[in-house]
C-alpha cells in the first residue's frame, strides 16, 4: 500500500522536526516602519495568554509563518516570508542554541549560503540598570556634542541615541559604555554557554556589543541574523531575536517565565516544497544528559534529520530518568542515548526497547546503523 503523504514547506517540517508546534496569531495593524518590530512577540504572547497554565511548569516550542504586523502600504499581497520561532519555559541557553539553529538551517533551506549572526548581552535587570545609568552619565557629561535634535533626552529613551543616525550621534558612540561590561556573573555564563553551543553548530557569529533594541522588548541575550548581498556587497539583516523575560512574566502573569525567541523575514523566493508521510510517528528517541552531551546534541540531530530519520527529543530536560519516561510514553521501539562518557568518546548508545538490548556504535558510523533499523 503507498503511504499517504503531504506537501509541505521547507521551514514548516524543519520547525516540527525540532518541536515546535504551529500557532496562528492573528494580524495586527501598526503605522510606520514594520520590518522586524520586537512587538511582534507581545502579540504572540497575548494570543497565547488564554492557553499558557497559570501554575507548575510548561514548555511551550511555538512558531507561526505569517506576518503578524501589517500596515496600509502592504495590505495586499505580500512579497516577503515571516516566521516567528518561540520558546518558552525554558531558562537554559539551549533555548537561544535551538531558536537560532533553527533559524539559520530554514534561511539555509531558503537559499541563503552563509546567514551569520551578530549578537550581544544586555544582562538581567540590574546588569541593565547600571548599564542604562552609566550611559546616561555618558550623554549628560556630553550633552553638547550630540546633535542638537537629541540633546532632549532622558532614562527612558537613552537606548535610542546608540541607534541615531546623526553624524555626531554615531562618533560620540564610539566612547559610549558597552552593556557587555556590566554583566553578572550569571549573565556573563549564559552568554558564554550560548556562544559555545554556536560555536558546536559551526555557526558564524560577532559580537556586536552595542546591538540594541529601542523597544526595550529584549534583555540578556540579543541578537540579528543578517547575509552578505553579492551584489551590491553589504550586509542584509534577515531575523531579529532575543530573550524577553519580563516581557513573558507581564503578559503571562506568570512570576518566573524565560522567554526567547526570532523573527524572520527575507524576500519570498520560489517555495520550497517537500513530500511527507502524514505519520507522526517515530521510531527513535534521542536522549542527552551532561553539559558536553547537551552542547553535542544539536549537531547529531540535524545530522538525522538531513537523512530524513524522523525523531523525538526534549533537549530542555536535563534529567535521563524523565526522559526515559518521555520516551516510554511515547512508545518508540529505539532510544539513542548520548552522555557525557558517549560524548568524550565520539560515541552514541542505540538502545532496542523491544529486545532489550543495546549497541554502543561510533558516531562517524551511527547514521549508517540507524538506517538499518528503520
Amino acid at each position: 500500500m503507498s503511504k499517504t503523504i503531504n506537501k509541505v514547506e521547507r521551514t514548516d517540517e524543519i520547525a516540527k522536526y525540532y518541536g515546535f508546534k504551529k500557532t496562528d496569531v492573528p494580524s495586527f495593524f501598526k503605522l510606520g516602519d514594520i520590518f522586524l518590530d520586537s512587538s511582534q512577540k507581545k502579540n504572540i504572547l497575548e494570543k497565547h495568554k488564554n492557553n499558557y497554565p497559570k501554575k507548575g511548569h510548561n514548555i511551550s516550542m511555538l512558531y507561526n509563518n505569517q506576518a503578524i504586523l501589517t500596515n496600509k502600504k502592504n495590505r495586499g499581497k505580500s512579497s516577503t516570508k515571516n516566521f516567528n520561532f518561540d520558546i518558552l519555559g525554558v531558562s537554559d541557553s539551549i533555548a537561544e542554541a535551538t531558536i537560532i539553529h533553527t533559524a539559520i538551517t530554514s534561511l539555509k533551506e531558503e537559499g541563503y549560503k552563509n546567514p551569520f549572526v551578530n549578537i550581544n548581552s544586555l544582562g538581567d535587570k540590574h546588569s541593565l540598570a547600571n548599564f542604562r545609568k552609566s550611559l546616561f552619565d555618558f550623554y549628560k557629561s556630553r550633552i553638547d556634542d550630540l546633535h542638537p535634535k537629541c540633546r532632549n533626552f532622558n532614562k527612558k529613551n537613552i537606548f535610542n541615541l546608540l541607534s541615531c543616525n546623526h553624524k555626531e550621534c554615531q562618533e560620540l558612540k564610539k566612547d559610549a559604555p558597552r552593556p557587555i561590561y556590566f554583566l553578572s556573573n550569571d549573565s556573563q555564563q549564559h552568554l558564554k554557554k550560548t556562544l559555545e553551543y554556536l560555536e558546536s553548530l559551526n555557526i558564524i557569529y560577532n559580537i556586536d556589543d552595542l546591538l540594541m533594541e529601542s523597544d526595550n522588548c529584549f534583555s540578556n541575550i540579543i541578537f540579528e541574523i543578517k547575509h552578505k548581498a553579492p551584489s551590491p556587497k553589504k550586509e542584509i539583516i534577515l531575523g531579529r531575536g532575543g530573550r524577553y523575560d519580563e516581557l513573558a512574566r507581564n503578559i503571562l502573569r506568570k512570576r518566573n517565565l524565560p522567554a526567547v525567541g526570532v523573527s524572520l523575514e527575507f524576500p519570498s523566493k520560489k517555495s520550497l516544497i517537500i513530500e511527507k508521510s502524514l505519520s507522526n510517528k517515530s521510531d527513535f528517541y534521542f536522549i542527552q544528559f551532561g553539559p558536553s552531551a547537551k552542547q553535542k546534541s544539536l549537531p547529531i540531530i540535524e545530522m538525522l534529520r538531513r537523512a530524513n530519520l524522523k525523531i523525538n527529543q526534549d533537549l530542555h530536560i536535563d534529567k535521563f530518568g524523565e526522559q526515559i519516561d518521555k520516551a516510554r510514553e511515547m512508545k518508540v521501539r529505539y532510544i539513542l542515548i548520548l552522555g557525557q562518557k558517549e560524548a568524550d568518546d565520539g560515541t552514541l548508545i542505540i538502545k532496542d526497547l523491544k529486545e532489550a538490548s543495546q549497541k554502543t556504535v561510533k558516531l562517524t558510523m551511527a547514521l549508517n546503523y540507524i538506517k538499518q533499523l528503520k
